[in-house]
């Protein structure tokens, strides 16, 4: 199984990271809601910027 075939699923993955960060947030009161915020965003750019980079685009159909 290669990473780099897998772009869509990586992309699902860092959602569902960022999603459950800012949730342990927002609704678990786990940590500030701004920090749940900020966090939920970077992690969304910061993976989905290193998904791109380190992946190749999907063919072309």
């Amino acid at each position: 199984m290669s990473l780099k075939t897998k772009r869509r699923e990586l992309q699902a993955v860092n959602g569902a990271i960022g999603l459950a960060f800012g949730l342990g947030g927002f609704v678990g009161h786990l940590y500030a809601p701004s920090t749940a915020a900020f966090g939920a965003l970077s992690i969304w750019i910061v993976g989905a910027t290193l998904i791109n980079l380190l992946t190749d685009p999907p063919d072309k159909r």
